[in-house]
């Protein structure tokens, strides 16, 4: 059974109030595209080079990232 969330203008776009249990965890940016009518959304994972991870954990200020290296960002066009 799909749950409703409610539609509302922000500035010129069009945005939804996702309920609590949908909520992304983090996220900063997501990903977003249709299939047919459908719009999908998806959390964003981080891309990052081995040499960037090499460094991480170096310094105090520089600490290793919460996400286990070689995590993919997918791209769909």
């Amino acid at each position: 059974m799909a749950d409703r969330a409610k539609l509302f203008k922000s500035g010129g776009s069009q945005a939804v109030r996702l309920p609590k249990e949908y909520c992304f965890d983090e996220s900063q940016e997501i990903l977003i595209y249709r299939q047919g009518r459908r719009v999908i959304l998806e959390p964003m994972r981080r891309n990052r080079s081995r040499r960037f991870l090499a460094l991480a954990g170096s310094a105090k200020d520089f600490p290793y990232p919460d996400e286990l290296p070689g995590a993919e960002q997918e791209t769909r066009r």
